[in-house]
């Protein structure tokens, strides 16, 4: 799926990615949280589930700035999701071998629109998840399962499952690898489908018929339609008050 076509997918499907945006959302919270931590730090899937009840109880809280104004979500993510994502070595391995074929400028520019594409249409879906009618958020929506890890495992795979409201059960799989700066997701994986793959085989696609420049004016584009639907979204609410 690329994400030209993510923008169009049906209801159902956003609602899908709304779900796991919330656990995104959850995991990567907490990562700051365990890197300050001692060294009776909670296990991986523990801290998960502690910091999911605490996220999913502030979503239910500002549902109402959210209905009200699309684009609090933006702000939400910046400040809780992308400090805690190894976006760097997520852009090397959606680029794959065409990020050793970038120049400096280029690659900080592309880590700087994929950032902002993954913020503003993760947003954009878990807004309208939560603004829909019947939106709930149930309070077991997470679950999440001990990783199998050494005291000295570098890389972790933390396995988690998504109980919507309705529908079936959908699992959900963090990648994170320990930095310096604590453990940081680099992929995540929704029934089986990586998101680092996804967008490697589309931007892969992208590259080879307009080039590096011709993908991050894509990005740009993509992003500044985005965030006009927001735009437009918040002041549609407003003029129904």
């Amino acid at each position: 799926m690329s994400y030209q076509l993510a923008l169009a997918m049906p209801t159902r499907l956003r609602t899908l990615l709304a779900a796991f945006t919330v656990t995104l959302l959850c995991w990567t919270s907490i990562a700051a949280s365990a890197a300050q931590a001692n060294t009776a730090a909670p296990a991986p899937h523990e801290v998960l589930q502690n910091m999911a009840d605490a996220m999913l109880s502030a979503l239910k809280s500002d549902q109402t700035k959210i209905k009200q104004d699309p684009t609090h979500l933006h702000g939400l993510m910046e400040r809780i999701l992308v400090p805690n994502v190894d976006f760097i070595s997520g852009s090397k391995w959606v680029l794959g071998k065409y990020w050793r074929q970038a120049s400096r400028a280029q690659k900080i520019e592309f880590i700087r629109e994929f950032r902002t594409l993954l913020v503003r249409f993760y947003s954009s879906a878990l807004s309208e998840y939560l603004s829909g009618d019947h939106a709930v958020i149930p309070d077991n929506l997470l679950t999440f399962h001990p990783a199998r890890q050494g005291p000295e495992a570098t890389e972790v795979t933390v396995r988690s499952e998504v109980h919507p409201p309705s529908g079936k059960v959908v699992p959900v799989h963090y990648h994170m690898h320990r930095t310096s700066k604590g453990w940081k997701v680099y992929d995540v994986t929704v029934q089986g489908v990586s998101m680092v793959t996804t967008y490697k085989t589309s931007f892969a696609t992208e590259i080879r018929t307009n080039g590096i420049d011709g993908l991050i004016q894509s990005l740009k584009d993509r992003n500044d339609k985005l965030l006009a639907d927001a735009r437009a979204a918040k002041t549609a609410q407003s003029a129904s008050n």
